[in-house]
């Protein structure tokens, strides 16, 4: 051994080498999350997409299970619990598809097609003071933006304001059911039918 040279403990040598080795494990693991957390939302829409497919054959069984993939992935996904409703009320299952629009509420309070999907069914089943808050919250988001993927060129704002003011005259609300039939003239100045009800709710209040 040369003056000077200096001979490190094999422990010391062996513990380096460990401490590197957990060190790029770690590095490694967290960029095998975060390429995880990046794909999940391309692997859901994968999932729906197939999902769709399935439901347009009439498959709700293969649908379902596909919407059961894509929630366990994200299982605050709106898009997937919408699906999963509109599957339920194809087959006629109206108690599992209220409990599934109403998840798809909750998770965002922005999707227009389960706010108003949801208050028709209350609707058609004379639920008219249920049905209120969903149409309203469609009325709250505004005019529809032909650009947004979720709007598949129906009307949602449009509709849900008229379906409003119906609710607030089957509840006997009808000043509520006339300043919507006004609000309605406003967003939509070219629509001769709020000119209508308007007048025949008018009549009515005057008879």
């Amino acid at each position: 051994m040369q003056t000077g040279e200096i001979i490190c403990p094999r422990r010391r040598v062996y513990r380096a080498e460990h401490k590197e080795l957990v060190a790029r494990a770690s590095y490694s693991l967290i960029f095998v999350i975060l390429g995880l957390a990046a794909a999940r939302p391309l692997m859901v829409n994968h999932i729906l997409g197939r999902a769709e497919a399935y439901a347009t054959l009439n498959l709700y069984d293969d649908a379902k299970r596909q919407c059961d993939k894509a929630l366990l992935l994200d299982n605050d996904n709106s898009e997937a619990w919408c699906k999963l409703a509109r599957i339920y009320r194809f087959e006629g299952d109206r108690e599992m598809a209220y409990g599934a629009y109403e998840k798809a509420t909750q998770a965002d309070a922005a999707n227009k097609p389960a706010h108003y999907e949801l208050g028709m069914m209350y609707a058609q089943d004379d639920r008219f003071q249920e049905a209120i808050p969903y149409f309203d919250q469609v009325r709250k988001l505004g005019p529809d933006k032909p650009s947004h993927p979720r709007q598949d060129g129906f009307r949602y704002h449009k509709a849900s304001m008229e379906m409003l003011a119906l609710c607030y005259e089957q509840t006997d609300n009808a000043a509520k059911a006339e300043f919507t039939h006004e609000e309605i003239k406003v967003f939509y100045p070219d629509y001769g039918a709020a000119d209508t009800q308007l007048a025949h709710l008018k009549r009515r209040q005057a008879e």
